[in-house]
Protein backbone atom coordinates (compact mmCIF):
# COMPACT_ATOMS: atom_id res chain seq x y z
CA UNK A 1 0.00 0.00 0.00
CA UNK A 2 1.42 3.37 -1.06
CA UNK A 3 0.60 6.62 0.60
CA UNK A 4 0.02 9.71 -1.52
CA UNK A 5 2.99 11.49 0.06
CA UNK A 6 5.52 9.03 -1.37
CA UNK A 7 6.62 9.48 -4.99
CA UNK A 8 5.74 6.45 -7.09
CA UNK A 9 8.13 4.90 -9.59
CA UNK A 10 6.44 4.06 -12.87
CA UNK A 11 7.75 0.97 -14.73
CA UNK A 12 8.29 3.10 -17.83
CA UNK A 13 10.53 5.42 -15.77
CA UNK A 14 12.68 2.53 -14.65
CA UNK A 15 12.94 1.20 -18.22
CA UNK A 16 13.78 4.66 -19.49
CA UNK A 17 16.49 5.13 -16.87
CA UNK A 18 17.96 1.68 -17.58
CA UNK A 19 18.08 2.33 -21.30
CA UNK A 20 19.49 5.85 -21.37
CA UNK A 21 22.73 4.97 -23.12
CA UNK A 22 21.42 2.18 -25.33
CA UNK A 23 18.38 1.02 -27.21
CA UNK A 24 16.01 -0.92 -24.96
CA UNK A 25 14.39 -3.87 -26.74
CA UNK A 26 11.75 -4.97 -24.27
CA UNK A 27 8.15 -5.90 -24.62
CA UNK A 28 6.53 -3.75 -27.27
CA UNK A 29 2.95 -2.60 -27.28
CA UNK A 30 0.88 -3.02 -30.43
CA UNK A 31 0.98 0.29 -32.27
CA UNK A 32 -0.93 0.14 -35.59
CA UNK A 33 -0.06 3.73 -36.52
CA UNK A 34 3.67 2.97 -36.23
CA UNK A 35 3.30 -0.24 -38.26
CA UNK A 36 1.35 1.52 -41.03
CA UNK A 37 3.91 4.32 -41.12
CA UNK A 38 6.74 1.80 -41.40
CA UNK A 39 4.93 -0.02 -44.23
CA UNK A 40 4.38 3.23 -46.14
CA UNK A 41 8.00 4.29 -45.63
CA UNK A 42 9.38 0.91 -46.73
CA UNK A 43 7.08 0.73 -49.79
CA UNK A 44 7.96 4.28 -50.81
CA UNK A 45 11.68 3.62 -50.37
CA UNK A 46 11.40 0.40 -52.37
CA UNK A 47 9.75 2.02 -55.38
CA UNK A 48 11.88 5.18 -55.13
CA UNK A 49 15.16 3.21 -55.07
CA UNK A 50 14.00 0.86 -57.82
CA UNK A 51 12.90 3.76 -60.04
CA UNK A 52 16.08 5.74 -59.40
CA UNK A 53 18.46 2.83 -60.01
CA UNK A 54 16.54 1.69 -63.09
CA UNK A 55 16.47 5.20 -64.57
CA UNK A 56 20.22 5.58 -64.04
CA UNK A 57 20.96 2.13 -65.47
CA UNK A 58 18.69 2.70 -68.49
CA UNK A 59 20.48 5.99 -69.14
CA UNK A 60 23.90 4.32 -68.95
CA UNK A 61 23.05 1.42 -71.28
CA UNK A 62 21.01 3.59 -73.65
CA UNK A 63 17.61 1.99 -73.08
CA UNK A 64 14.43 4.08 -73.14
CA UNK A 65 13.34 5.07 -69.64
CA UNK A 66 9.89 3.90 -68.64
CA UNK A 67 8.22 3.28 -65.30
CA UNK A 68 6.00 0.65 -66.92
CA UNK A 69 8.93 -1.77 -67.16
CA UNK A 70 8.96 -2.01 -63.36
CA UNK A 71 5.47 -3.52 -63.39
CA UNK A 72 5.77 -5.65 -66.52
CA UNK A 73 6.58 -9.23 -65.60
CA UNK A 74 8.05 -9.89 -69.06
CA UNK A 75 10.66 -7.16 -68.51
CA UNK A 76 12.36 -9.08 -65.70
CA UNK A 77 14.54 -11.57 -67.54
CA UNK A 78 18.18 -12.47 -67.88
CA UNK A 79 17.79 -13.20 -71.60
CA UNK A 80 18.13 -9.55 -72.67
CA UNK A 81 20.47 -6.78 -71.63
CA UNK A 82 17.56 -4.56 -70.56
CA UNK A 83 15.98 -7.38 -68.53
CA UNK A 84 19.25 -8.28 -66.86
CA UNK A 85 19.82 -4.62 -66.04
CA UNK A 86 16.36 -4.44 -64.46
CA UNK A 87 17.10 -7.59 -62.42
CA UNK A 88 20.42 -6.17 -61.21
CA UNK A 89 18.66 -2.92 -60.26
CA UNK A 90 16.11 -4.90 -58.25
CA UNK A 91 18.92 -6.77 -56.48
CA UNK A 92 20.75 -3.50 -55.76
CA UNK A 93 17.47 -2.14 -54.41
CA UNK A 94 17.28 -5.19 -52.13
CA UNK A 95 20.68 -4.24 -50.68
CA UNK A 96 19.54 -0.67 -50.06
CA UNK A 97 16.31 -1.91 -48.52
CA UNK A 98 18.28 -4.15 -46.15
CA UNK A 99 20.13 -1.06 -44.94
CA UNK A 100 16.89 0.87 -44.52
CA UNK A 101 15.38 -1.99 -42.49
CA UNK A 102 18.06 -1.31 -39.90
CA UNK A 103 16.76 2.23 -39.35
CA UNK A 104 13.03 1.97 -40.14
CA UNK A 105 12.10 -1.42 -38.67
CA UNK A 106 15.01 -1.87 -36.21
CA UNK A 107 14.08 -5.44 -35.25
CA UNK A 108 15.46 -8.59 -36.86
CA UNK A 109 12.30 -10.56 -36.16
CA UNK A 110 10.23 -8.09 -38.22
CA UNK A 111 12.42 -8.01 -41.35
CA UNK A 112 10.69 -10.91 -43.12
CA UNK A 113 7.28 -9.35 -42.47
CA UNK A 114 8.17 -5.95 -43.91
CA UNK A 115 10.13 -7.25 -46.90
CA UNK A 116 7.32 -9.67 -47.75
CA UNK A 117 4.82 -6.83 -47.45
CA UNK A 118 6.49 -4.50 -49.91
CA UNK A 119 7.14 -7.37 -52.33
CA UNK A 120 3.48 -8.38 -52.03
CA UNK A 121 2.36 -4.85 -52.93
CA UNK A 122 4.79 -4.89 -55.86
CA UNK A 123 3.25 -8.20 -56.97
CA UNK A 124 -0.27 -6.72 -56.73
CA UNK A 125 0.78 -3.67 -58.75
CA UNK A 126 2.35 -5.97 -61.36
CA UNK A 127 -0.87 -8.02 -61.55
CA UNK A 128 -2.91 -4.85 -62.14
CA UNK A 129 -0.47 -3.50 -64.73
CA UNK A 130 0.38 -6.61 -66.76
CA UNK A 131 -1.52 -9.56 -65.35
CA UNK A 132 -0.37 -12.26 -63.01
CA UNK A 133 3.31 -13.06 -63.57
CA UNK A 134 3.71 -16.48 -65.16
CA UNK A 135 7.40 -16.24 -65.98
CA UNK A 136 9.70 -18.37 -63.87
CA UNK A 137 12.44 -15.78 -64.36
CA UNK A 138 10.25 -13.06 -62.80
CA UNK A 139 9.57 -15.25 -59.77
CA UNK A 140 13.24 -16.23 -59.44
CA UNK A 141 14.46 -12.62 -59.69
CA UNK A 142 11.88 -11.47 -57.12
CA UNK A 143 12.68 -14.35 -54.75
CA UNK A 144 16.41 -13.62 -54.90
CA UNK A 145 15.73 -9.94 -54.12
CA UNK A 146 13.42 -10.87 -51.24
CA UNK A 147 15.93 -13.29 -49.70
CA UNK A 148 18.80 -10.80 -50.06
CA UNK A 149 16.85 -8.07 -48.27
CA UNK A 150 15.60 -10.39 -45.52
CA UNK A 151 18.90 -12.05 -44.66
CA UNK A 152 21.05 -8.94 -44.88
CA UNK A 153 18.42 -6.85 -43.08
CA UNK A 154 18.13 -9.41 -40.27
CA UNK A 155 21.91 -9.53 -39.95
CA UNK A 156 22.19 -5.74 -39.73
CA UNK A 157 19.35 -5.50 -37.22
CA UNK A 158 20.84 -8.28 -35.08
CA UNK A 159 24.18 -6.49 -35.04
CA UNK A 160 22.42 -3.32 -33.85
CA UNK A 161 20.35 -5.20 -31.26
CA UNK A 162 23.38 -6.93 -29.76
CA UNK A 163 25.59 -3.85 -29.73
CA UNK A 164 27.08 -3.32 -26.31
CA UNK A 165 25.76 -0.47 -24.24
CA UNK A 166 28.51 2.01 -23.35
CA UNK A 167 28.89 2.67 -19.67
CA UNK A 168 30.15 6.19 -19.24
CA UNK A 169 29.40 9.17 -17.03
CA UNK A 170 25.78 9.33 -18.19
CA UNK A 171 25.35 5.65 -17.43
CA UNK A 172 26.72 6.17 -13.91
CA UNK A 173 24.30 9.05 -13.37
CA UNK A 174 21.34 7.04 -14.64
CA UNK A 175 22.45 4.05 -12.52
CA UNK A 176 22.54 6.28 -9.44
CA UNK A 177 19.07 7.62 -10.29
CA UNK A 178 17.78 4.08 -10.78
CA UNK A 179 19.25 2.99 -7.45
CA UNK A 180 17.58 5.96 -5.78
CA UNK A 181 14.22 4.88 -7.23
CA UNK A 182 14.80 1.34 -5.96
CA UNK A 183 15.79 2.65 -2.50
CA UNK A 184 12.70 4.88 -2.40
CA UNK A 185 10.50 1.88 -3.24
CA UNK A 186 12.21 -0.24 -0.57
CA UNK A 187 11.45 2.38 2.08
CA UNK A 188 7.74 2.09 1.42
Amino acid sequence: FRSNSQPSAEPATIETKAAMDGKFFGAEKFNPRLIMTQIVVMQSLFWFCLCLLTACADFVIGEPQSASQLFNCRSYTWDTRAGLTLAVCLWATALLMACSLRFVVERAKKCLDFVSTYHFFHFVATCFAAGCPNSRQWWAIQLIALLMAVFLGEYMCMMAETKTIKLGSKARQSKAALQQVVVDDADI
